[in-house]
């Protein structure tokens, strides 16, 4: 079984290409260089408590940025980053290549992994140009904390507990999805699968890097082949076609397979995101 790169870029993407290509060089002109390295995911806050935020732009001063907008989001344990609100807009000039901001959380936030959405505003002779969003690290957030009988701080949650800071969408691994193929199909062996993989804009998933097929037999799960390496930067929706044939190890019909997705983050260089699509049969041939 092997992706063919080649008829991905011929057949999936050629009619957009050079379009999609045109846009991404064009917003790397007004966009490129800009990071938010505060918060950087290592302090944990209370709810209420102020959170600085500063904006590095590394890229082009040709034109003048600004910060014109500050939005909250959650990132829930289903991984699907939630909207709260709009929790500043004005006007903030950077000094130099750095401009810095302080919010103060809502009091009303549940406890959980958050992150802000900056709005950097470009100038073009003195009127307002494209807007560039760039995203900071996901951030733990407290209901609050308190002094135990022994005279040491606590947080309200143990910053620990999985079901409400998970490890891995604190990395950036949230955001996307393996929408095919759907639960319970059924291909048979030789079919042509279509892979679609949907990123959420608000994802910090960056570049695809692999997709496996697995088996899965009981509560056992086992690697049967790659199918697909490489280095592809991940649109809104990207889809590959997998021929489906085995290699070394013949189909089961009595078990279930999925594709294991492996993506790189845009906040940890060093972290790799896992994500499975829905399991589905393959009947082999008689």
């Amino acid at each position: 079984m092997k992706f063919s790169l080649s008829a991905l870029s011929a057949v999936v993407l050629a009619a957009c290409a050079v379009n999609a290509d045109e846009y991404a060089n064009a917003m790397k002109e007004w966009c490129g260089g800009l990071t938010v390295p505060f918060p950087d995911g290592n302090t944990p806050y209370t709810t209420g408590s102020s959170v600085k935020v500063t904006v590095n732009n590394a890229g082009s001063t040709q034109h003048k940025k600004t910060i014109t907008g500050l939005d909250l989001y959650t990132v829930p344990a289903s991984g699907s980053a939630k909207y709260v609100e709009n929790v500043w807009s004005g006007t903030q000039a950077f000094s130099g290549k750095v401009a810095t901001l302080t919010d103060s959380l809502p009091s009303n936030l549940t406890a959980g992994n958050y992150y802000y959405r900056v709005w950097v505003t470009n100038s073009v002779n003195g009127m307002h140009g494209p807007d560039c969003l760039q995203t900071s690290h996901t951030f733990k957030v407290s209901s609050g904390s308190h002094t135990n009988s022994d005279g040491n701080f606590a947080y309200n949650e143990d910053l620990s507990d999985e079901q409400i800071y998970n490890s891995k969408h604190g990395k950036g691994c949230f955001g996307l999805t393996v929408s095919y193929p759907q639960e319970g199909a059924e291909y048979h062996e030789g079919d042509h699968v279509r892979l679609t993989i949907d990123r959420d804009s608000s994802s910090q998933t960056e570049t695809l890097q692999r997709v496996s097929l697995y088996k899965v037999n009981g509560e056992e799960q086992a690697l049967v082949q790659e199918v697909w390496t490489g280095t592809e930067t991940l649109s809104n929706t990207f889809t590959l076609k997998d021929h489906m044939q085995h290699t070394t190890t013949p189909f089961d019909a009595s078990a279930t397979y999925f594709y294991k997705v492996q993506t790189t983050s845009d906040k940890h260089s060093d972290v790799t995101c896992d994500f499975n699509s829905h399991t589905f049969k393959i009947v082999p041939k008689a």
